[in-house]
């Protein structure tokens, strides 16, 4: 009975209805002993008759015989439901079937339930419907994607047999859930192209995923790929591997002021924690580990309700200098690999902040180098306090920030310097002063090439337009906008805001438009006159560096900001802008796990060779990862440079410089790694990489069928549960011939009843 079953839904129909189908023939059998032959006169010549139309005669019984015997042949194969695999009907005319199966190894499948992650079950229930399909189909090629890397398949179009099974079953079983983040658009694209125009092959698509609603409702290019494989008439079956959704809280978010500080001093991290739950997160608890090594201060987190979003800082104090891994981790739930993160900092002994003051007392500049480093012990910054003159003779790149206070105008090469520096990350704070050459600021600084200055200045407040002195404006205060160097005045109830007092300013040419929004040029205000609304901070950006605009004092001259009672905001405020305007380091970047990272320089910058230093796995993980691989690097595919090249913050350019180019495939999972390239000397550089999973694969919400299937026209798609899921053979499309089988058993009763009615005696009405 077991080989029934390949045809047969109803298998224990089968035999019954063969039993009924010999009933006709026994009937027929049976009907011609019931006479005894007795000649007389009469029969003689009706038998000479009836020897002119027996041929007919019999050929029409042995027809109406059959017609009866199909038709309880048609009833039992209804009723015992026959489907019929396309790729069994090689013997009229070598149809197969194609399967695709998608394999959804997004980090999201790391959810775990009873212990296990869904991944496992995915994997075992591809192995089932391999296995099935091996024994039950005797054509059927199948080609394996990964969602993550649709380009790169498992299998690429091989026919399904018990070699191929017993090649695939250790590799599958050896296949590690990635950490990444993907929709199914690129893997049913690939789809598509595999199964088009494959003529005379039935096209099926299975998706082993858990469905999260994130991926699959409301996305229209989720829908309109389905919506694709109807174009090459293929089914498509979605294989849901989990029932229920699972309560999840992951940090979201782990970010620093600056990743480079001095040692000793207060670093402070900050924390988004999300709940992407329905209930309440309680209890949650969570410890902070520097270079492995938790910190004996726990991590405080308040209960999270249902959707919400927890901001938490930490200050940490960093002894050491040198580079540092730092590590956040909540306690585990069904989905621990977003419960922790990872950033890094550099840590050296002293930051460097340069101020220029051409004014002959250098008193605006004393006032904030006693803000920021009174005492180098506390900041740990240090201030070198310079004459615009020496400018162009001074190697910029050592300091995070530059402030240009009371200059008139630069030499052109030194401007060219401080452009480059912004353009490298550095940061500038200017102060222009009553002694600044208008048409300097207004031309050089606002040049294209430039871009130093925010706005075109007109004149200081309290001097007519005509150029007249010596008349003082009214004293105004400063309204500020939200903004992270502007902290202590932001605060509710601040008392530092209402007691700055500003005597004089510059005032922007009245043409220029004050909505930021219209003029859309990258200049924010940042801060107002209270009375007259002038605009007096700015902030714009100039390649990878921040530039800081003040058209008030930063003495005592044109307010009271530097003094009492307005003092400690303006400290508080400098503090900020360091950090803020910091120049970012070269040798830490922060990246989320994603496809392949994938670096390239110049020739002249780095030897080919490239050393990576691993993160050590998780005790869940692969113990066998590698923790360390020696890489080489080959030409770039093009010879134009596309990328800036090391230490320069400029814009890419083009060039006939050949490019080294590597893929680095094992930044697969979260951790800290450090890549170390050489110099053409053969020095070595390290830059070290924080791989954190996208929180993208942390709603762990699942998707409706029903409503995922009204999305669209998606008739053809059809939602499994993964104990159901079916094998791969042919699919229901040119299965189960239902609806054949009916046809054909209504037009053969209708052809018995003819024939019947044409065999049978009519005598002529004599009317």
């Amino acid at each position: 009975m077991n080989w029934l079953a390949q045809y047969f839904m109803n298998p224990g129909f089968v035999l019954p209805g063969l039993a009924l189908a010999s009933i006709p023939i026994l009937i027929h059998i049976l009907s011609r002993l019931r006479y005894r032959r007795v000649r007389f006169a009469a029969m003689e010549f009706l038998l000479q008759s009836e020897e002119m139309n027996r041929r007919r005669l019999i050929l029409e019984q042995l027809l109406l015989l059959l017609l009866r015997v199909l038709a309880v042949l048609l009833m039992m194969f209804l009723i015992a439901r026959f489907v019929l695999d396309p790729s069994r009907l090689l013997i009229l005319g070598g149809a197969s079937v194609h399967h695709v199966v998608i394999l959804d190894d997004t980090m999201s499948l790391r959810d775990r339930t009873d212990g296990k992650p869904i991944f496992d079950r995915a994997i075992s229930t591809l192995e089932q419907m391999l296995a099935q399909g091996r024994e039950n189909s005797a054509s059927a090629r199948v080609t394996i994607l990964k969602m993550t890397d649709p380009s790169r398949p498992i299998v690429s179009d091989r026919r399904l047999n018990a070699a191929l099974f017993q090649e695939l079953s250790p590799l599958l079983r050896n296949l590690k859930c990635s950490y990444r983040s993907a929709t199914p658009v690129a893997a049913l694209e690939v789809a598509r192209d595999a199964l088009a125009n494959e003529a005379g092959v039935t096209p099926q698509v299975h998706i082993l995923t858990d469905l999260r609603a994130a991926d699959w409702t409301g996305r229209p290019e989720v829908t309109a790929a389905l919506e694709s494989l109807k174009s090459i008439e293929a089914e498509v079956t979605i294989v849901q591997l989990l029932r229920e959704s699972h309560a999840n809280v992951a940090i979201e978010q782990l970010t620093a002021d600056s990743l480079t500080i001095a040692r000793g001093v207060p670093w402070r991290i900050n924390l988004r924690i999300r709940n992407f739950g329905t209930t309440v997160a309680e209890g949650l608890r969570g410890v902070i580990r520097i270079d492995g090594n938790a910190i004996p201060a726990g991590l405080l987190v308040p209960d999270i309700e249902p959707g919400a979003v927890v901001d938490l800082s930490q200050d940490l104090v960093l002894q050491a200098e040198g580079r540092h891994q730092i590590e956040v981790r909540l306690d585990d739930d069904s989905l621990p690999e977003d419960s922790r993160r990872f950033i890094a900092v550099d840590v050296t002994d002293r930051r460097r902040v340069l101020i220029v003051d051409d004014e002959g007392l250098q008193e605006d500049a004393g006032f904030v180098s006693a803000a920021i480093s009174a005492d180098p012990e506390l900041t740990g910054i240090v201030v070198d306090l310079r004459t615009s003159q020496v400018v162009a003779s001074t190697d910029l790149s050592v300091y995070d920030v530059i402030y240009l206070m009371n200059v008139r105008d630069l030499p052109a090469d030194a401007t060219q310097l401080l452009a480059e520096f912004v353009e490298q990350g550095g940061g500038i704070v200017w102060y222009p002063g009553d002694q600044a050459s208008l048409e300097w600021y207004n031309s050089t600084l606002r040049a294209k090439e430039t871009r130093l200055f925010p706005v075109p200045l007109l004149a200081l407040s309290g001097e007519a337009d005509s150029g007249a002195r010596g008349r003082e404006a009214e004293l105004e205060a400063i309204v500020f906008e939200k903004h992270p160097i502007f902290e202590v005045y932001n605060l509710p109830d601040s008392p530092f805001d209402d007691v700055i007092q500003m005597s004089r300013w510059f005032r922007v040419a009245a043409e220029w438009e004050r909505n930021d929004v219209r003029r859309n040029d990258g200049v924010k205000t940042l801060a107002r006159s209270s009375r007259t609304a002038d605009p007096v901070i700015f902030e714009h950006q100039s390649g990878k560096g921040r530039i800081l605009t003040f058209l008030t004092g930063a003495g005592r001259r044109w307010g009271n900001w530097p003094i009492a009672p307005a003092a400690p905001g303006y400290v508080v405020m400098h503090l900020l802008i360091h950090p803020y305007l910091q120049r970012p380091s070269e040798l830490i970047q922060q990246l989320e796990i994603d496809s392949p990272l994938k670096w390239q320089w110049p020739v002249s910058d780095y030897q080919d060779t490239v050393e990576v230093y691993l993160p050590e796995p998780e005790s869940t993980d692969d113990p066998s990862a590698d923790t360390f691989v020696r890489l080489q690097a080959g030409f770039a595919e093009s010879s134009l440079q596309t990328l800036p090249r090391q230490g320069s913050g400029a814009e890419p350019e083009e060039s006939n410089e050949p490019l080294y180019a590597v893929t680095i495939d094992q930044a697969d999972r979260p951790g800290v790694y450090r890549v170390r390239r050489f110099t053409p000397e053969g020095n070595s550089r390290d830059v070290y990489l924080t791989m954190n999973v996208p929180v993208t694969e942390s709603q762990l919400l699942l998707a409706d069928p029903a409503e995922m299937t009204q999305q669209g026209k998606l008739e053809h798609v059809k939602v499994l549960d993964a104990d159901a899921a079916a094998s791969l053979t042919g699919g229901d499309k040119g299965r189960e011939l239902r609806w054949i089988l009916l046809g054909l058993l209504i037009a053969i009763l209708i052809s018995e009843q003819l024939l019947s009615l044409h065999m049978s005696y009519h005598p002529e009405v004599v009317k």
